[in-house]
C-alpha cells in the first residue's frame, strides 16, 4: 500500500510539475494552457472535458468514476456485512466476548481451538508478549472441540477482509481515474502544439551524497 501511495504521489507531482511548465516563456502567438480545466478534472474527473466541449470523453470519465464509487462502497459494505456475521459467530459457538477486538484477536481465534492452545504454543515459543495479551478473561474463546465450526468462522473472516482488500484496490483506482483525467484534459488543450520538448536536470548534494533529478516539459 506505501509502495502504490509513492507512485500515486510522483504522479502527482508529475503533473504539477507539467501545469508550471505551462506559465514558462512561450512563442508570442502560442496560447498558453487554461489551468481551470485541468483543476476541475483533478477535483471531478470528466468535468475538465466538458468544459472544454468534449462530452463524449467527458462522459467516459464520468460513467468510470460512478462506477468505481458504487464498487468502492460495495465493497466496504461487503466486508462490513461479513464482520457483523463472523462476529455473531464466534459468539455464539466460541463464547466470545465481541467488544474492543482487534483484527488480530480475530486471525488468532480462526488458528487456535481455544486460548489455553493458543498460549500453551506460545509459551513454547518463549513469546511472551503473546502470552500476556491474552492473560485476560475477556479475550477467551473456546470453539468447544468443532473444527469445522472455526473453519467456517475462518471462511467468513478471510471474505472480509478480501471485500475491504477490493474496496482498498478501487480507492486507488479513483485516485488513478482523477489524474488520468487531469493529464487527459492537458492533451486536449495542447494537442495543437507541434512539438515539446522534455528535460532531465540533475541535481547533485556533496553533503548527502545524493543525486536527484528534476523534470521539466516546456510546451
Amino acid at each position: 500500500m506505501v509502495q502504490t501511495l509513492s507512485k500515486i504521489t510522483l504522479i502527482i507531482i508529475f503533473i504539477l510539475q507539467v501545469i508550471v511548465a505551462q506559465d514558462l516563456v512561450l512563442e508570442k502567438n502560442t496560447p498558453k494552457v487554461k489551468l481551470a480545466p485541468i483543476i476541475k478534472s483533478l477535483v471531478i474527473p470528466g468535468t475538465g472535458e466538458f468544459s472544454l466541449g468534449n462530452k463524449t470523453r467527458g462522459r467516459v470519465f464520468s460513467l468510470v468514476e460512478s462506477a468505481l464509487w458504487i464498487t468502492t462502497i460495495g465493497s466496504f459494505l461487503m466486508s462490513n456485512i461479513d464482520q457483523r456475521e463472523f462476529q455473531v459467530f464466534a459468539s455464539e459457538h466460541a463464547n466470545v466476548f465481541v467488544s474492543r477486538k482487534d483484527r488480530e484477536f480475530w486471525v488468532d481465534i480462526g488458528n487456535y481451538d481455544t486460548r489455553e492452545v493458543f498460549i500453551q504454543e506460545h509459551l513454547r515459543f518463549r513469546d511472551n508478549d503473546a502470552v500476556e495479551r491474552y492473560k485476560n478473561i475477556e479475550w477467551d474463546w473456546d470453539w468447544k472441540g468443532s473444527t469445522s465450526q472455526r473453519e467456517s468462522f475462518e471462511s467468513m473472516r478471510i471474505s472480509s477482509d478480501r471485500w475491504a482488500l477490493a474496496g482498498k484496490f478501487f480507492i486507488g483506482g479513483i485516485v488513478l481515474n482523477h489524474i488520468v483525467s487531469a493529464i487527459d484534459v492537458l492533451y486536449l488543450q495542447n494537442r495543437f502544439l507541434s512539438t515539446g520538448k522534455i528535460t532531465f536536470v540533475p541535481r547533485y548534494d556533496p553533503v548527502t551524497t545524493n543525486l536527484t533529478y528534476s523534470l521539466i516539459v516546456q510546451f
